[in-house]
């Protein structure tokens, strides 16, 4: 889990102009892939068309996305001391109304023994924060009505976040309907800013199913020891 104590995030002026340039100059091109996949942007690759994007970042107000976004992950953490507040961080809800938390990237089995001590009733370590409700707004894989939701907060530049996003893949793909997946940005590192407002406005343009797919190739984007280790296998 990274931590706000040493991802301290700062947004001057000058750094979130050159964000915003640098992110519509190379958001983002994979590493990988067919010549005419390593042409297109991530968000082309997603079916978004680049000029109504590049209009969508120019008109993104990240101070205001920044604290908007922030705002909703630190009261959804006001239990937890400030500075070790970090992601990924995850509140399970059931709709017994009982809750826990996911303070890291947990294994897809220790997910599965939570949503099982909130789906009794009985959890070891209750909930005590104020998690804004989720809505229709919200970015979500599976049915909003599922007897648990769990609501990730996340950092576009966080390696945890990356692995943590395949076990929730594999935690909703194997609940049969029971779990449902919220994903809300918590901006840790300066650079994810520009990327969590990108992928804002893939929503926006082209709705839930191709924001989920940008986020994928977004992390596709971090090298973690895992990768390294597999492609050292091949």
């Amino acid at each position: 889990m990274e931590n706000t104590k040493t991802q301290k995030i700062t947004t001057p002026i000058a750094i979130i102009v050159v964000g915003v340039l640098i992110m519509i100059a190379i958001l983002i091109t994979n590493g990988g892939g067919s010549k005419a996949t390593e042409d297109k942007t991530l968000s082309e690759q997603v079916g978004v068309n680049k000029d109504k994007f590049t209009e969508c970042m120019k008109n993104t107000d990240l101070q205001a996305l920044l604290g908007t976004l922030n705002a909703g992950a630190e009261k959804a953490m006001s239990g937890i001391p400030a500075e070790q507040r970090g992601t990924p961080y995850s509140v399970i809800i059931g709709k017994n109304g009982v809750k826990t938390d996911i303070r890291g990237a947990y294994t897809k089995e220790d997910v599965e023994k939570l949503i099982a001590e909130v789906t009794s009733g009985k959890v070891t370590t209750p909930y005590t924060s104020q998690i804004p409700e989720v809505t229709a707004d919200d970015h979500i894989i599976g049915n909003i009505n599922a007897p648990i939701v769990i609501v990730e907060y996340a950092d576009l530049e966080c390696p945890y976040c990356k692995k943590f996003t395949q076990t929730m893949k594999d935690v909703v793909a194997e609940s049969n309907g029971n779990v449902a997946w919220v994903y809300r940005h918590f901006i840790v590192h300066q650079n994810a800013l520009p990327k969590a407002a990108a992928a804002e406005c893939v929503a926006k343009l082209k709705g839930n199913d191709a924001f989920w797919k940008y986020i994928d190739l977004v992390f596709g984007l971090i090298q973690t020891q895992e990768d390294t280790s597999s492609l050292n296998k091949l």
